[in-house]
Formats: structure tokens, sequence, C-alpha cells
């Protein structure tokens, strides 16, 4: 427990201790008394004479130079004010299950709550030497916290509604300034998010109900925003200065002129949270047609995401709305913020593959790695194009529905290029002409592809996919030549190509042409058994001899041509 921590040592502690009941309570506020008995110990604060404790009792008496030497004396002073806070707490989970004494434990609640505001005010008077800002704030949140439950039980809505006002925008700049690094600041974020799920924004809520003056549809934030000017409680005015000292943007109010509506196709919803309508307004202000690269785009994804998660948790919170058409306003504006959403993502992953595109690589193996990178990007916008089409309203507005339905066949297509033109890349020729033959039957365009033509970023065009098709068509035929041309060196006419082919007789005749001009080409003759053979055939001594004696002249030939003797 420290002063340092002045939510994590009160709020926090009683999270962790997971109080959910009377029981649960009272346990903590004991195991806190003994807390606060050792602590008066070490700084030998403790009044032994009884009599008249109020006024022996040496904590009032406490002052900033104390303070300033030693930090456990605020430490001392804010957990007696979260004593007394805890046992009202206690005091009104007894009333919630019992019902006997009503008036009496009531009382008794109110009282504790006074001291608990009392003796913040005291915390507050002796740290304004306090140099930390961060720990000044905190604990100006938790003399905001207790001062408002203390008003609200005394059903004073005015100053209820300036104090729940200055702890939440002290409570927004808290998260702002955590991260979610480490253990300890996701539990802080974890408590911020859980003191305002549970305690600011339900009491603010009900201030604004009971405020006659105040507009009920107003969202919360620009509630906080604009009390927390007011002038009811004088003591806690500071605590606005020293927020705007940090960062004014959590206590500025909206001073521009902001649209309350949105119109997305036929549809114009009313926009009840100013924060949205105001970054809305701001968001289609940009100069998006300056932009040249993709990074430009993110910090714009993340400004309509950052809306869609504002818009979200506003419906979470009226999820029990009555007025439907509140609902059905709610449910517009979440389609709008989501529409521009998915087509600023659609837009960034267009500049990434311009990008990838452009580039200049010093080998096909890089290139053919550049398109595998560009294909899962088209991927990206495929499945982007199909979240659009399942966002409500879509499907039934039909021009809509058909534009989207051709936007995902426009970039299946791209991508299928990009496939093809991988293929010629590989020396695949055939599997790139198959992929465009397909392309060509199967993507026609009209010209009216789109039948909404204006986009948001203008991502495409019906003169996009006009030149899309007739770039297939180029390519169809470029690509069928080259694919001839490729058949036609791997089946060469010459013979004499390979040596352990035998020349099929219409391979022989096209070996030249009479029409034309030519070179002779030699054709290969391949040896046979008996030229091989002869070159080896060697013949006897007698056969040779004989060989030299030559016939007598008269000697008569008989037979049949002389080949048969007689």
């Amino acid at each position: 427990m420290s002063i340092l921590t002045p939510l994590a040592t009160t709020y926090g502690a009683r999270l962790s201790a997971y109080l959910t009941t009377y029981e649960d309570l009272k346990k903590h506020r004991k195991r806190l008394n003994k807390s606060l008995v050792k602590l008066r110990h070490n700084l030998d604060i403790v009044t032994k004479d009884t009599r008249k404790y109020s006024e022996k009792e040496k904590t009032k008496a406490i002052t900033a130079a104390q303070y300033d030497e030693d930090q456990a004396n605020g430490t001392l002073l804010l957990l007696i004010a979260e004593r007394d806070s805890l046992y009202a707490s206690e005091i009104k989970s007894l009333l919630e299950v019992s019902g006997s004494r009503l008036s009496s434990y009531k009382k008794l609640m109110v009282s504790r709550l006074k001291r608990a505001v009392q003796t913040s005010k005291k915390l507050l008077d002796i740290t304004q030497n306090e140099k930390n800002v961060t720990v000044r704030t905190e604990i100006y949140i938790y003399a905001a916290l207790t001062q408002g439950l203390y008003l609200v039980n005394k059903k004073r809505w005015a100053e209820a509604l300036q104090a729940f006002s200055i702890a939440r925008c002290g409570l927004e700049l808290i998260a702002s300034q955590n991260s979610d690094d480490n253990e300890g600041e996701s539990f802080s974020r974890t408590l911020l998010e859980e003191l305002l799920d549970t305690l600011v924004d339900p009491s603010l809520n009900l201030a604004v109900s009971q405020n006659e003056e105040e507009e009920s549809s107003y969202d919360i934030i620009t509630v906080a925003r604009k009390h927390c000017h007011d002038d009811t409680l004088a003591y806690l005015q500071p605590a606005v200065d020293l927020i705007a000292s940090q960062d004014p943007q959590f206590v500025q109010e909206f001073e521009e002129e902001i649209s309350k509506t949105v119109v997305w196709r036929e549809h114009t919803a009313n926009v009840y949270n100013d924060e949205v309508s105001s970054k809305v307004g701001r968001l289609g202000r940009v100069e998006w047609k300056d932009f040249k690269e993709a990074d430009d785009y993110d910090g714009l994804l993340q400004k309509w995401t950052a809306l869609v998660d504002l818009h979200e948790a506003d419906l979470l919170k009226n999820k029990d709305e009555d007025d439907l058409d509140r609902v059905q306003d709610g449910a517009i504006v979440l389609t709008y913020l989501k529409y521009h959403m998915h087509f600023t993502k659609v837009k960034r992953d267009l500049l990434l593959i311009d990008q990838l595109e452009s580039k200049q690589f010093s080998s096909v193996a890089k290139k053919l790695q550049s398109h595998r990178d560009v294909l899962r990007l088209y991927d990206s916008i495929i499945g982007t194009v199909e979240q659009l089409k399942d966002l409500p309203g879509v499907y039934n507005d039909e021009d809509m529905y058909s534009t989207l339905e051709n936007m995902e066949r426009f970039f299946v297509t791209k991508r299928a290029t990009v496939v093809a033109d991988s293929y010629t890349l590989a020396n695949k020729l055939p599997e790139a002409l198959k992929v465009y033959s397909h392309l060509s039957r199967t993507f026609e365009v009209e010209s009216n592809f789109y039948k909404i033509e204006l986009f948001p970023y203008s991502v495409t065009s019906n003169e996009e996919a006009q030149g899309l098709a007739a770039l297939i068509q180029a390519n169809l035929a470029k690509t069928h030549v080259m694919t001839q041309f490729h058949i036609e060196q791997d089946n060469s006419d010459f013979v004499i190509d390979n040596v352990n082919k035998f020349p099929l007789s219409d391979g022989i005749n096209r070996i030249t042409n009479v029409g034309q001009k030519g070179a002779i080409k030699p054709v290969l003759s391949k040896a046979v058994l008996f030229d091989v053979a002869f070159n080896y055939i060697s013949y006897s001594s007698r056969s040779e001899e004989r060989g030299e004696v030559e016939p007598t002249e008269d000697k008569k030939k008989s037979g049949f041509f002389g080949i048969f003797g007689r």
C-alpha cells in the first residue's frame, strides 16, 4: 500500500479481493483496519486517551510539511478515507439483502461517506506540493469518486454530475498513459475499465437522467467533458487544470460545427455520440487524394477502426434500449463506419500491390516470390469485399449487392492474371494460356459493370474493369503466340538434333522446302550390321592362293548361264 498508487491501493485492492457479498466487504474492512493500526504505530500517531477522541485525534493535525517529510502520512489519510468508504459499501450491501432498520442504516451509510469526503479533502490539502502529477491526478480522481457517491445518496444531481465528470476525464487520461507491456500496467488498465463500467458511467447516466437541464441524447464522454468545467465543486476544479496540463483533449469540449447525422445509401441516421460525429467529420475532410503511400492509409485505417470500436462500445452499453428508432440509427451508423473502414483497408492493400509490382528484381526467383506476396494481398482484398457483402442492409440493396459481387469478380480476375504471369515467368506457357483462355470466357464487362460508380477512396471503377478485360484479350493473343513458338522449338524438325532418333517419313519430307531458298543440311545415316562386319572380314592363305590361280580360257562353262555344272 502506497500513496504513489492511490487507485491501486484503494479500488485496486477491492478488485483483487473480489468483494461480492456483505461478508466479503466486512472482512476486507477488518484487514484494512489492521494495516491502519500498524501504520499509526509506525508514524507514532496513536491516541491512547479515547475520551473526547475527536478533539485529541492526531490525524487531523497532519500538515503538508509532514507529508513532504514522510509520504506515509498521506497513505494514512488515504486508508482512513478508504475504510469509511468501504464501511458505506458494506452497509449498502446489507441494505440490499435486508429490509430491517432501513432508515438508521441509510443515515449511517451517508455519514460514513461524508467522513470519507472530509478525509479526502484533507488529503488534497497536504499533498498540494506533490511533484508527481500522476499521483496528484489519482488523488483527485479518488476524491471525486467519493464526493460523487455522497452526492448521489443526497440526490444533489448537478454537483454529482460535476464530480463524476471530473473522475471520468481523469480516468481517461490515466488509461491513455498506460500500456499493456507488463503485468502491472495491464492490471491498472483492467481497474480503470472496471471503474468506468461499474461506477462512473452508471452514476453519470443516473445524474443526467435526474438533471432536467441536461439533454439525455448526449453520450457520456460529451457529458463529462462539458460538466467537468462546472463550478459547483470549487475544491475539485484544480483537477481540470491538472488534466489539461497533461493532455487538454480530455477536458476539451467539442466546439467545431459537427453534423449529428450520417447518410448511407438512402438511409439517414442520427449520431448520439458527439465524439463519433466530430471524428467522422474530420475524416471526411482528409485530403486522401494526396496520399501516395500505403503508410498514409494505415493511419486512416486506425482512425476508422477506433471509431467502429467506440460506436460498438456505445451500442453494448445501450443494448437494452427500448427506442426502436435509436436502435435502428445505431445499426445504420455502424454499417456506415464499417463500410468506410473496409474500403480504407482495400485501398491500403492495393497500394501495397502497386509498390510490389513497381519494384525491379534481379532474378526470376525473386520476382516469383514477389508474386506470392501479391497473391496474399489479393486474398486479403477478396476477404474484405466478402465482409462488405455481409454488412447489415447490403443484401437487401440490390444495386449495392450486385456491385460488390462484381467487385469480388474483378479482384478474383486480377489475382488470376498474376497467377498466369507467374506461369509465364516460370516458362510454363501452356498453363498460362489455359488461365487466360478461361478468363477470356468468364470475365465479361458491360458498360454498367458497377451499378454504383463511386466508392470511398476510388478503389476501382468501370473504366478499370473494362481495361482489365482488354488486357486479358491482349495477353491471351500474346501468350498464344509464345506457346506455339515454344512448342515448335521443343519439337525440332531437324533429325541431326537427336542422333538417337530415327527420322519419320513426314519429318524427312520437311527437311527442305523447295519453295524457299535454304541451305542443304546433312541427314544422319546410321550404320547397319553388314557395314560394321565388313571391316572385320579376313580370308585364309589357301583361299588367297586359289584367288591367285587364273582359270583357263578354253574351259567350257556349263549349265544355265554357267551357274550349275553338268
